[in-house]
């Protein structure tokens, strides 16, 4: 395969065909054999599978993930994207590139440029969840375009800001002491526009955090570029 010839979304989809499914049934075949070897042979030293699975797993996403994550810095033709879609996945740490070797970080240090992946549709519709599950009910539709928010309210792209996805922790009064606690946190798809600001709690639609942040960065992209072309040509 040539050099750069991957997109940032066959990297990620590679990641989840070679290390994340596997890693989650490596997860879950612990705990289900464990149950079947207590009901048919009665032996509670079977436990010991449960966090032996558990180990596996992890060890398991250790040892792929280096070369994953090599095979992607040579291959993948957007680096700069996939670094943040990766870190955004929870696959890579933050800067991880600083610990690769010298003709990666080279690439790093180029300046970053849009790259389209014609693997994505003209529009995108994500669907609102329901009881976990995607429901037929649009959440919002992307597109060169602009983003249609549960089809009844557009923004077109050049009134959008700041578009992105994130975390907003929360924190508690502790009653005894008035010291504040982290008490969890919530991802939430943000952006700025003329009248105020546009929020959607992550967990309300069906896509990943990481994947939303691509389709934002290939749609505003593409408007970029439309741009760009009507003010040579205007």
């Amino acid at each position: 395969m040539p050099t750069a010839s991957v997109t940032v979304q066959q990297a990620m989809d590679r990641s989840t065909r070679l290390i994340e499914r596997p890693s989650i049934i490596i997860m879950v075949a612990g705990p289900v054999l464990c149950v079947l070897l207590i009901i048919f042979y009665f032996s509670w030293w079977d436990l010991v599978l449960l966090p032996l699975a558990f180990l596996c797993s992890f060890l398991y996403t250790q040892l792929l993930t280096p070369g994953w994550r090599a095979w992607a810095y040579e291959n993948v033709n957007d680096i700069h994207q996939f670094q943040r879609s990766a870190e955004i996945a929870g696959l890579l740490a933050p800067q991880s590139w600083q610990d690769a070797d010298t003709q990666v970080q080279q690439r790093f240090s180029a300046d970053a440029r849009f790259l389209d992946d014609l693997s994505i549709p003209e529009e995108t519709i994500i669907y609102c969840k329901q009881m976990f599950m995607s429901s037929h009910k649009p959440g919002m539709t992307i597109s060169d375009k602009g983003i249609d928010i549960q089809s009844d309210r557009f923004f077109p792209w050049a009134e959008i800001e700041n578009e992105r996805v994130a975390r907003v922790g929360y924190h508690q009064t502790d009653r005894l002491t008035s010291v504040d606690r982290p008490s969890g946190s919530e991802q939430f798809f943000r952006f700025e526009y003329p009248d105020g600001r546009i929020e959607v709690p992550m967990s309300s639609i069906s896509i990943s955090a990481w994947k939303l942040d691509l389709l934002l960065y290939t749609y505003r992209g593409r408007y970029m570029l439309k741009q760009h072309t009507n003010t040579i040509y205007a």
